[in-house]
C-alpha cells in the first residue's frame, strides 16, 4: 500500500477549516452590562432582586373548567344505559310502560288455586295478571293476588348504592269492594 499524498494547496486548506470549525464551538462572551444603582435606603442584594421582577413578565393565571366533560372516573356503561333506559323498561310486557300509580285494579278471582286479577292500563285496555308476573316500570313482580288486593313487590335503588325492597299493595275502588261482599 503506497502513502497518500496531499498536495500544499489541499494540505493548507484542510488546515484551515480545521482551526474554522474549532472556532464555532466558543462563543464570544457578551459585553458586561451596568447595574442600576442601588437606591439611598436599599441594600445592593434587595436592589438586584428587584431587578429581574420588573423585566419578566406576569405569567398568565390557568384555570380547569370540567364543564361539558365527562367524569373521568364514572364508566361510560352508565351513560350508555341512561341513553336506552328510555327504550327499554325492566318488564317486556305492556305492563312495563306504565308506573304502578297509573294501573287500577278492577277485578279479583280467587277461590282458584292460582288467583287471577284484572287490571287496567290509563288506556282503558285490562290485562289479566296471576302471582310472578312482571308489571310497573321498576320491574315489579306479583307477590301475592288476595282478596280486594294485588301486592307487587320492587327492588328500588338508593342514592348510596344499595338496593331496597318495597311492597306496593293495588286495591279495588271501595264501591267495587262493598259490591263484592254485599253478594252472598
Amino acid at each position: 500500500m503506497t502513502p497518500l499524498r496531499i498536495g500544499r494547496p489541499i494540505a493548507a486548506a484542510l488546515a484551515l477549516l480545521a482551526l474554522e470549525l474549532a472556532a464555532c464551538g466558543e462563543s464570544p462572551k457578551p459585553p458586561p452590562t451596568a447595574r442600576p444603582a442601588a437606591a439611598a435606603g436599599q441594600k445592593p442584594a434587595a436592589a438586584a432582586a428587584a431587578a429581574p421582577e420588573a423585566q419578566a413578565p406576569a405569567a398568565p393565571e390557568w384555570s380547569y373548567s370540567s364543564v361539558g366533560k365527562r367524569d373521568p372516573f364514572r364508566s361510560f356503561l352508565t351513560e350508555i344505559e341512561k341513553t336506552q333506559s328510555g327504550l327499554q323498561t325492566r318488564c317486556a310486557t305492556p305492563l312495563g310502560r306504565f308506573e304502578l300509580e297509573q294501573l287500577r285494579l278492577v277485578a279479583v278471582v280467587t277461590g282458584l288455586e292460582d288467583p287471577v286479577a284484572m287490571v287496567e292500563a290509563p288506556s282503558g285496555v285490562g290485562y289479566a295478571v296471576r302471582r310472578g308476573a312482571c308489571i310497573g316500570k321498576n320491574g315489579g313482580i306479583v307477590a301475592a293476588v288476595r282478596t280486594g288486593e294485588v301486592v307487587v313487590t320492587e327492588w328500588a335503588v338508593r342514592a348510596d348504592g344499595t338496593r331496597d325492597r318495597t311492597q306496593t299493595s293495588i286495591r279495588l275502588p271501595r264501591e267495587a269492594a262493598l259490591n263484592l261482599e254485599e253478594q252472598p
